[in-house]
């Protein structure tokens, strides 16, 4: 009775964003960015802050979670929508053809298109716009840091199992390069697609039944 209900329900695609999605990392070019469209909005300030973070990450004064916490932070208090739209669309230019290729393929067997990342909300939910995909899981800001958690690993697991109970969905495929997502993978071993691993990485997917691969030039 509940596979055949399975069977009835829309399937879903989820696709990681950084090495999948994406050949670039999305985070760095958002700390590329970010003093420059600050200055543009004139908040000098802000840019020499936005730096000082940076260069504190760079130290290893503080960690990745902190620094992007802080970022943005920043980035939400003086960013207008046309400069997340203006960043999304820069991002885009390292899009990965073969795996938009492959997700598109997805699309046009009738399923849902979601991005499922630990990048940042404000800049996913665009791309996603852009590609006219269904909607994200992405790391969603809050304004206490203790409570700021990034949607990898077993939080973005929660968050895609929770998305297609919630949205009555079945899992159709997911998309990722990133052992972050083995909890994922865990779950939908026959069901996870993984985007050029190297041989240690395979191996580590492997483990936990993964077997499906899509090689990119």
């Amino acid at each position: 009775m509940v596979e055949r209900l399975q069977e009835t329900l829309k399937g879903a695609t989820f696709v990681d964003l950084d090495g999948t999605l994406l050949t670039a990392n999305s985070m760095h070019v958002f700390m590329r960015r970010l003093p420059g469209m600050l200055l543009k909005r004139r908040s000098p300030g802000a840019a020499v802050g936005s730096l000082w973070w940076i260069f504190m990450r760079c130290l290893g004064v503080i960690d990745h979670r902190n620094m992007k916490w802080h970022l943005t932070k920043t980035a939400r208090k003086i960013l207008h929508e046309s400069d997340w739209n203006s960043l999304a669309q820069s991002m885009l230019k390292s899009i990965n053809p073969r795996v938009r290729e492959l997700v598109e393929s997805r699309r046009d067997l009738g399923c849902k298109i979601y991005i499922a990342t630990a990048a940042m909300e404000e800049y996913t939910l665009p791309i996603c716009n852009i590609l006219g995909y269904d909607g994200v899981i992405a790391t969603e800001f809050s304004d206490e840091m203790g409570n700021y958690e990034e949607k990898k690993g077993y939080a973005k697991h929660d968050g895609i199992e929770n998305f297609l109970s919630t949205e009555g969905l079945r899992l159709e495929s997911f998309i990722t390069d990133h052992t972050d997502d083995i909890p994922t993978a865990s779950a939908f071993p026959g069901l996870t697609i993984l985007v050029n691993p190297t041989r240690k990485i395979a191996d580590q997917f492997r483990e936990i039944g993964v077997t499906r691969y899509l090689r990119c030039e």
